[in-house]
């Protein structure tokens, strides 16, 4: 088997759109959520539609380890106007986390929205809790923007959402780490 991580457009492997529904149910990957709730088969629905439709502001790509599906990248709220964009990653598959592979994701999520896309500005929103995820975007270079106090209601009480972002004038001074991080 390939040991190579690819990504495809969710448009591309339609498919696997059930499988994306598990993962997100998961509980592991829904306390990291801001809407933590499970997500029906039609609400999923919805939001596929959202996703493949010409001019759509979200896009979605699944990463494979190999031939593998296991996780899954997003720009949402794409701004051409403002040439900036929301991203999130998670991987769905238990067995295949603390291997690195959101580094890859991550580093991902970095060459497509400044190189591909020549976007400006790429941010992200994560829970307080979420200390592994802060420590993986400061290591690839983004910096704290922001703090909503008590902004998410998750099962375990109220959290903070922290901001980050990262500018392309910012870019070039982590493009080689993120560069080592794919796989």
């Amino acid at each position: 088997m390939n040991r190579k991580v690819i990504f495809k457009d969710l448009t591309e492997v339609p498919a696997l759109a059930p499988l994306i529904l598990k993962w997100r149910n998961s509980p592991e990957v829904r306390a990291q959520m801001l809407r933590q709730h499970l997500i029906s088969e039609e609400e999923h629905a919805r939001w596929l539609e959202t996703v493949s439709k010409a001019g759509a502001s979200t896009f979605v790509r699944v990463a494979f380890w190999g031939d593998r599906p296991f996780g899954v990248v997003n720009l949402s709220d794409v701004d051409r106007a403002f040439s900036c964009a929301l991203w999130g990653l998670y991987i769905g598959e238990p067995d295949l986390r603390g291997r690195g592979l959101g580094k890859a994701l991550l580093a991902h999520l970095l060459f497509w929205g400044f190189e591909e896309l020549s976007l400006y500005r790429l941010y992200a929103s994560v829970l307080e809790k979420n200390t592994a995820a802060q420590v993986l975007y400061g290591k690839a270079g983004f910096r704290d923007e922001g703090v909503w106090k008590g902004h998410v209601l998750t099962e375990r009480g109220r959290q903070d959402l922290l901001w980050v972002g990262m500018t392309a004038p910012e870019w070039p001074r982590y493009r080689e780490k993120a560069k080592n991080w794919l796989l």
